[in-house]
């Protein structure tokens, strides 16, 4: 009889353990949106002159509440469509790829002055353009930052340029 109330009572305890553990829910992490320049550009089809334009002006973040993030650094990405002969004559458009990190918030020398074409100047439409590993860190009102080893990942922005 003893053991036959300890296996109830045992069953009842595991089934209220495993009702809690099936009722929680995931942890939400936070990830800031990120925007193309001074603006609320998140990704999407852009025009060339104002994609080169909010380019110079960096990448920026801030979450709904008005926080805001200061950027320390992203992986760039190019996607360039091209037009190719292949070895019979025939014309192919096909997309070369390039990518590169970025310290801080703007993109490197080597691809603002580079020597086939300044980013600002080649793109065209049809190219795509990638931010991602977005790494931002909380502004601090003692310093203007915390130290870059509190840095943690912000959205990842894609655009597209049109006519």
């Amino acid at each position: 009889m003893m053991n036959r109330s300890v296996k109830i009572l045992l069953l009842g305890f595991l089934m209220v353990a495993g009702l809690k553990l099936t009722g929680q829910q995931k942890a939400k992490v936070f990830v800031p949106a990120v925007y193309l320049g001074k603006s609320e550009f998140r990704g999407g089809p852009i025009k060339k002159d104002e994609f080169s334009n909010l380019l110079r002006q960096g990448l920026t973040s801030h979450d709904s509440s008005g926080n805001r993030f200061k950027v320390v650094g992203f992986n760039f990405g190019y996607g360039e469509r091209q037009l190719y002969e292949d070895s019979v004559g025939n014309l192919q458009v096909m997309i070369d790829y390039a990518s590169e990190f970025c310290p801080g918030d703007t993109v490197s020398d080597n691809i603002a002055r580079n020597p086939n074409g300044s980013i600002y100047e080649r793109v065209k439409p049809g190219d795509t353009i990638y931010f991602e590993r977005v790494n931002v860190v909380r502004f601090s009102s003692k310093n203007k930052t915390l130290p870059d080893s509190t840095a943690f990942l912000g959205r990842s922005l894609k655009c597209w340029i049109v006519k």
